[in-house]
């Protein structure tokens, strides 16, 4: 209750706040600052004359020339609809038209404006028009993070989940249409593992990320990936110096500072940041197990609460460099560390078929490690004459540590719950090493001069290693001492590599229809080497072509639809793979499957896309044949336990159907819907042997933005998901997150609250049923945040004009003279 207080009273601080700022907007005026830079070089254009004219009333023009840097800055504009025309020797005139300066958006800022040479282009006339938060163009979702009020003081991780069409299943793997997606950053695969993947994205904060953008329907390069493609692109700043520190803390527990420097010329871009930030986690769980035999029944119950806390300093940095117009060169460094110490305690219960306790034991689990990822990369672009001819390589290389040190005390207990007297206490000590490295190229050739029809062909090659090291041990009470249990341990290297060639013909036909047709070839191979272990050695390669065609035609500028097939793969990794057996709980055993091969699948989609100035809609319909469908496996053995491994479970046919909207309901408010739903078939002999049941995954996201003025923005999120496995379902209650965000002191500083979860937990109910067990589990986590962000602008971007009264009217004599 005493937070909800807090709540209110900081809402009737910001609702003061924005009654002074109402009173001063009443004779606040806009402003328009951008940046005027040479198309061709990239260079900034100094002295650049411009000459702003009111377009719906008649009003004396306004002249100014930008500064050495090319910036310009006009001020005091009064609200209405106005023409930018910017005009430098030896370029072509450059107009811009249908700014509005209004309440709602007082202070404007056109970023770069890129000029062509006269020889090169006429005189150019260009449509202002304003970026909401979530737009539809060019086949892609584009969500607009700089526009967020919930990026601030969170990471990538949670700001991915309040993308459209993205959800996260139970255990926090990030889903697209209900499959895992490939994650780019700035166009280049990030080629991680899934624990490297998490920690980057739970390190890395969201305000360095200026844009994402959500392909369902991939380009060529990547169109044998099964859960389609998110693009991060990050910021890259501004001519001149940027300099950001923000820090947040939360309710919950929560806390992170980070701080962010960039400089950016006209050749030279150097983005930079490093920060800290530390979460914590709790909740609790239950769960109830029917085992069936052939002549009776009998149960088992768990009950646990766990309390989670992790600590994440990273460093990020990156510099791009213009050699030329057509050539760029890129490095990225990215630099994460990890600390956490998790603490869990477990009561378990044998019951007979009246629910009465024959025998307990509870069980407490203490883990504690530390891990680290630096990642260096780079990459080089060249361009050609012809606008579609590209080249682009690149390559990285990863190292990464893992360190888990798991303590676990078992106390046997009498149908009481009382303590026997008997105990067991196990120490399991884990290192994991990989190191993995790749190396691409993209290279599209056109075939004629309009670039219509052009060649797209790329190969990679990708290397994982991984080397993990178990020492188990138990306490020999005899003599107080560790004892090696050999059985549990192990020392094994893993290794995986890839190596793709691919090839794709684009066509332009007639009345706007482009065709793609293309096939990738791979080749993956896989082995095990135990140094020790209860597993013996083992090795996988297989060889695939994997084919794709899209047929893709615009109505018009609006409205377009796309037919796609592309055969997809999805591999199995360390963890499907891994033959070690777990025995972190002593009532489910887990391991992986070396054997298991990969899952291929035809997928059949139907994409329609509408875009107009207020109303945007994206749909897709879908039909995949999969072959090969492996999935983690779930049966009861002997003495009531369940074991969990992986296994290629037989064909199924999924059914899926997807649409995102954006709404513009009037110029303060914007909403997004979106919405799926995949429908899984199996055959009938796994529906035989394993009671396997078809069912459908839905998933749901409402998303509303509403500007009560230019200071002021308010973003809501929900989210609602119920995921169907072969053996069961488990549903989600409805999550959501609230924030509000103020700029303040001439927008250099910025402050936001957020609520997530403010009315409940987030919650997991979920049923699993086996060939002789049935599960029913309940799950609860402290998700309730109420954050406080606050972030100060150190420089001020723009760079005023010195030129003087004299100079300015010289500059608007010599404009109005041509």
């Amino acid at each position: 209750m005493g937070r909800i207080w807090v709540v209110l009273l900081l809402a009737g601080f910001f609702t003061s706040l924005n009654a002074q700022e109402n009173n001063r907007q009443k004779v606040q005026l806009g402003s328009l600052i951008g940046n005027v830079l040479d198309n061709a070089s990239g260079k900034a254009l100094p002295f650049a004359s411009m000459l702003l004219t009111r377009s719906d009333i008649n009003q004396t023009p306004l002249s100014l020339v930008a500064d050495k840097n090319g910036g310009f800055d006009f001020e005091k504009l009064s609200f209405g609809y106005y023409r930018l025309t910017i005009d430098v020797v030896g370029f072509a005139q450059y107009h811009l038209d249908s700014i509005h300066v209004y309440t709602e958006r007082v202070d404007i800022n056109l970023g770069d404006i890129r000029l062509s040479t006269s020889a090169a282009a006429l005189n150019e006339v260009v449509v202002y028009a304003e970026k909401p938060l979530i737009e539809n163009r060019d086949g892609k979702v584009v969500y607009n993070v700089a526009e967020s009020p919930l990026s601030n003081g969170t990471n990538a991780s949670e700001m991915l989940r309040n993308l459209p069409l993205m959800n996260a299943n139970p255990d926090g793997t990030l889903l697209l249409r209900g499959k895992e997606p490939l994650i780019l950053m700035d166009e280049k695969p990030v080629n991680l593992t899934g624990q490297q993947l998490r920690d980057l994205l739970e390190s890395l904060p969201a305000n360095v990320v200026e844009k994402v953008e959500v392909m369902q329907n991939p380009p060529p390069e990547y169109a044998t990936y099964p859960g389609g493609v998110i693009n991060i692109i990050t910021r890259k700043g501004r001519v001149g110096i940027y300099q950001k520190l923000s820090v947040s803390g939360g309710t919950r527990g929560e806390g992170s500072v980070s701080g962010h420097f960039n400089y950016r010329s006209s050749k030279l871009n150097i983005s930079s940041g490093i920060g800290y930030g530390s979460s914590v986690n709790q909740g609790n769980s239950w769960s109830h197990r029917q085992n069936i035999y052939r002549d009776s029944v009998n149960y088992f119950y768990s009950q646990s609460e766990f309390h989670n806390h992790s600590r994440h300093p990273n460093a990020r940095f990156q510099a791009d460099y213009d050699f030329t117009k057509k050539s760029t060169a890129s490095f990225v460094y990215q630099g994460n560390l990890n600390f956490y110490q998790n603490n869990s305690h477990v009561l378990y219960s044998n019951r007979d078929s009246l629910l009465n306790v024959y025998k307990a034991s509870s069980r407490d689990n203490a883990y504690e490690g530390n891990g680290y990822n630096h990642g260096f990369s780079g990459s080089y672009q060249w361009k050609g004459k012809n606008p579609v001819e590209k080249l682009q390589v690149y390559s990285g290389i990863n190292f990464s540590k893992n360190e888990n040190n798991r303590d676990f005390y078992q106390q046997f207990l009498s149908s009481d719950f009382l303590p026997t007297g008997l105990d067991s206490t196990q120490v399991q000590l884990t290192d994991n090493y990989i190191t993995s490295w790749y190396l691409n190229a993209n290279y599209n050739k056109p075939l004629n001069d309009t670039g219509t029809v052009f060649l797209s062909m790329g190969s990679s090659y990708s290397s994982n290693t991984q080397h993990n090291m178990l020492n188990t041990s138990f306490l020999r009470k005899t003599d107080q001492s560790l004892v090696e249990n050999a059985i549990l341990s192990n020392d094994f290297y893993f290794h995986q590599s890839v190596y793709t060639g691919r090839l794709a013909l684009v066509v332009g036909l007639w009345h706007n229809v482009k065709l793609i047709v293309g096939a990738q070839a791979e080749n993956t191979r896989t082995d095990f080497r135990f140094i020790k272990g209860n597993a013996p050695n083992a090795n996988n390669s297989y060889w695939r072509i994997l084919p794709n065609v899209t047929l893709r035609k615009e109505f018009n500028r609006e409205f377009n639809m796309s037919f796609v097939f592309r055969e997809t793969i999805r591999r199995p990794g360390m963890n499907e793979l891994n033959p070690s057996i777990d025995f972190s709980d002593p009532f489910n055993v887990r391991f992986g499957n070396p054997y298991i091969q990969p899952s291929l699948t035809d997928n059949f989609d139907l994409n329609v896309s509408y875009a107009a100035k207020k109303f945007n809609i994206n749909a897709s319909l879908g039909y995949n044949r999969v072959k090969n469908v492996f999935n983690s496996i779930r049966t009861l053995i002997d003495s009531g336990k369940t074991q969990t491994t992986w296994q290629n479970i037989s064909d199924q046919e999924e059914y899926q159907a997807s649409v995102w909207s954006g709404i513009t309901v009037a110029k303060k408010l914007r909403i997004s819907i979106s919405g799926g739903y995949n429908y899984n078939k199996y055959s009938a002999r796994e529906k035989q042997l394993y009671r396997y049941v078809d069912g459908g995954t839905a998933y749901a996201t409402f998303n509303y933005t509403y500007s009560p003025d230019n200071l002021t923005i308010i973003e809501a999120n929900n989210r609602y998901t119920s995921f169907a496995t072969p053996q069961g379902r488990s549903r989600s209650n409805v999550n959501m997150s609230l924030s509000v965000q103020r700029k303040f002191f001439s927008k250099r500083v910025i402050i936001g609250i957020s609520a997530i979860d403010p009315f409940g937990l987030q919650q997991y109910n979920g049923f699993t049923y086996g060939s002789n067990f049935n599960i029913e589990s309940y799950s609860i986590s402290n998700t309730r945040n109420f954050r406080l962000s606050v972030s100060y602008q150190l420089s001020k971007v723009m760079v005023r004009s010195n030129l003087n009264d004299k100079q300015r009217k010289e500059a608007l004599d010599k404009l109005q003279q041509k």
